[in-house]
């Protein structure tokens, strides 16, 4: 608990410090459950357009700022490698002119995802995937056992909901007001609504192709025999946000 307490001390430090100091949580505090240093990546913001994308993990996040970056000029000076993901500006980044043009003349946007495919998705690549996600579940767990989606939904609802982005709920992860965004697309329908998007910034006459990027787990198709009464109850409670926010059905 020491460890968790020192965490959360300093995201706490860390969020008053921003509201105090930087342009954009002066003006849009963030107050919402996840650590302050992963939630302030989660912004993209090019000032050469302008648009404001709000990246959301496990929806199409990848894909989206793989294309964001093939038709954006824009890169941030002294931006390390080679990911998108770096290339544009973190809202922490900004200054008070930045802010005054997001809010007045950006594109703002975000894509979201079902909670049902999105929650079953992240198990399946973080977890099935033994990517370092995995290490704090096992813990948890307490087998080597090849755990089950049922498994995963118990330790969400265990307390571990906001343990990472990849699962967390996606109202969370929001970095401005929901009423602001000028467009919310889905992933299930990701070419029309990535197309609306790049046309929306760049014009008509811009190359309606996206990127794509990231791996594909397949969850969409998988969600009927992943889901029982109680994953779906478990879901339907720990998402109820997300589902009434973005018009998802319940089922």
């Amino acid at each position: 608990m020491g460890r968790d307490n020192l965490k959360l001390k300093v995201n706490h430090a860390a969020s008053r410090w921003a509201a105090r100091l930087r342009p954009f949580y002066r003006r849009f505090p963030y107050e919402g459950p996840m650590p302050f240093f992963k939630v302030d990546p989660r912004g993209a913001y090019s000032p050469v357009e302008p648009f404001f994308y709000n990246r959301v993990p496990k929806a199409a996040n990848s894909t989206i700022t793989h294309t964001l970056r093939q038709h954006s000029t824009y890169r941030r000076p002294f931006a390390k490698g080679s990911d998108p993901k770096d290339h544009f500006l973190r809202p922490s980044y900004l200054n008070a002119r930045d802010v005054e043009r997001l809010v007045n003349e950006a594109f703002k946007f975000t894509v979201v995802r079902d909670p049902y495919t999105r929650t079953l998705s992240a198990f399946q690549d973080k977890i099935l995937g033994h990517k370092p996600q995995e290490r704090a579940f096992r813990d948890w767990f307490g087998s080597d056992a090849t755990p089950g989606f049922a498994d995963f939904c118990r330790y969400l609802d265990d307390g571990n909901l906001y343990v990472d982005m990849h699962w967390a709920p996606q109202t969370d992860i929001l970095l401005l007001p929901l009423e602001m965004f000028d467009f919310i697309g889905r992933v299930e329908n990701l070419d029309a609504d990535l197309a609306h998007i790049v046309t929306a910034i760049w014009g008509a006459d811009a190359s309606q192709g996206m990127v794509q990027a990231g791996k594909t787990t397949g969850a969409r198709d998988k969600v009927g025999e992943a889901y029982g009464p109680a994953e779906v109850e478990i879901v339907n409670r720990l998402f109820a946000r997300d589902f009434e926010a973005f018009g998802y059905d319940m089922r």
